[in-house]
């Protein structure tokens, strides 16, 4: 029986070479449609994933994701410090700005802004270089998972040349020492990048500048609504999920565990991208 239904499958050549490479295709879209949508819900946590000593996140009411974020006032963070129960309550901020390389080419980057005194949100460096960014309009530079964005001039000549661009001059990867020209909204500015880092992927892609809070405030004023988010670490002996049931009692804002965070912007994810619709109908 089964020689006979072998004859059959092999009986016409073309009828089998195209079942092979029907099948074969079909897999190859499963495959890649769930590893796409494995990626990007991956890469869509990066903010949250690249902050694990903040067991608590207090945001706005409505914030439902780190893509989809609107601002708090400043006296939300006194607020949450003087919750019992929380040990440390560190700022954060996102913000945006375009920014142009010394060559004159130009790019919009994410701005994330940490707290100054600790420090707390921007990258762990092998040699503790994340303290360079207390040295004024010290930045920390990320290519945030896009690919070949983030160049310099090679040579001396071909950075801020007074007699115009030099687009098309050769490029080299941006290193510390370089000099970033943001220029969004009314201000212009000049940062020296004292460090590149290697953080996870965004989605979608997008090259990133870490600097002090109140350098982004120079750079992009938040007026009355200058954070995005307060980290929370709590005290000894105080569960993540009491303390943020504790902070939202008390002051009216939404507080997750890092954890409900997390599962809050993969549903977020899940109903609001377009590529989930697009990656089930693949398969």
């Amino acid at each position: 029986m089964n020689a006979l239904g072998l004859k059959m499958l092999l009986g016409d050549r073309a009828k089998f070479i195209g079942l092979v490479l029907g099948v074969a295709f079909t897999t190859f879209l499963i495959t890649f449609a769930l590893s796409y949508l494995a990626g990007f819900m991956t890469r869509g946590l990066a903010l949250i994933l690249d902050n694990p000593q903040a067991a608590v996140w207090v945001m706005d009411p409505a914030v439902q994701s780190p893509e989809s974020t609107i601002n708090l006032p400043a006296a939300a963070l006194t607020q949450v410090r003087a919750v019992p129960g929380v040990e440390q309550a560190a700022p954060l901020r996102l913000g945006s700005t375009t920014v142009r390389f010394a060559d004159g080419r130009f790019l919009e980057f994410q701005l994330i802004g940490v707290d100054d005194a600790t420090l707390i949100g921007a990258p762990h460096l092998s040699d503790h270089g994340e303290a360079r960014l207390r040295q004024a309009d010290a930045v920390i530079a990320d290519t945030g998972g896009t690919e070949g964005k983030l160049h310099q001039p090679c040579h001396k000549a071909d950075q801020w040349p007074v007699e115009g661009f030099h687009l098309n001059a050769p490029q080299c990867p941006l290193t510390a020492g370089a000099e970033l020209l943001a220029v969004g909204g009314d201000n212009v500015h000049l940062l020296k990048v004292v460090a590149t880092s290697h953080m996870m992927p965004r989605f979608p892609p997008r090259p990133l500048l870490y600097m002090r809070l109140s350098l982004l405030e120079q750079i992009d004023p938040g007026g009355a609504q200058p954070l995005t988010f307060i980290l929370v670490r709590p005290r000894p002996g105080v569960s993540p999920a009491m303390l943020a049931d504790r902070i939202e009692r008390m002051t009216g804002l939404k507080a997750l565990t890092r954890a409900a965070f997390i599962r809050q912007t993969l549903w977020w994810y899940a109903l609001n991208s377009e590529d989930v619709g697009d990656m089930g109908s693949m398969l």
